[in-house]
C-alpha cells in the first residue's frame, strides 16, 4: 500500500441560499475554503463533504504559500 502525503488545496464553492439553489454572488468572487488531502479528488470530495456546496475549482497551494 502506498502513502500519499497530504497536501494543501484551495477550494472554490458556489454557496447556496436559504432555500437550497446557488446563491450568486454580486461581486463575483466565490468564497474558498481550504483543506488537506492526498489528491485533488480526494480535496474536492472533502470540500464538497464540508460546505455542502458545489466545488468550482481546486488548486494546490505550494507549502511556500501556506507559510506565509
Amino acid at each position: 500500500m502506498q502513502v500519499t502525503p497530504a497536501r494543501s488545496y484551495r477550494c472554490t464553492y458556489h454557496p447556496r441560499d436559504a432555500y437550497g439553489g446557488t446563491q450568486l454572488s454580486e461581486t463575483g468572487v466565490l468564497p474558498v475554503i481550504q483543506v488537506k488531502a492526498g489528491s485533488a479528488e480526494h480535496a474536492q470530495r472533502a470540500a464538497a463533504a464540508i460546505t455542502g456546496c458545489a466545488i468550482e475549482s481546486v488548486e494546490r497551494v505550494d507549502d511556500a504559500e501556506v507559510a506565509a
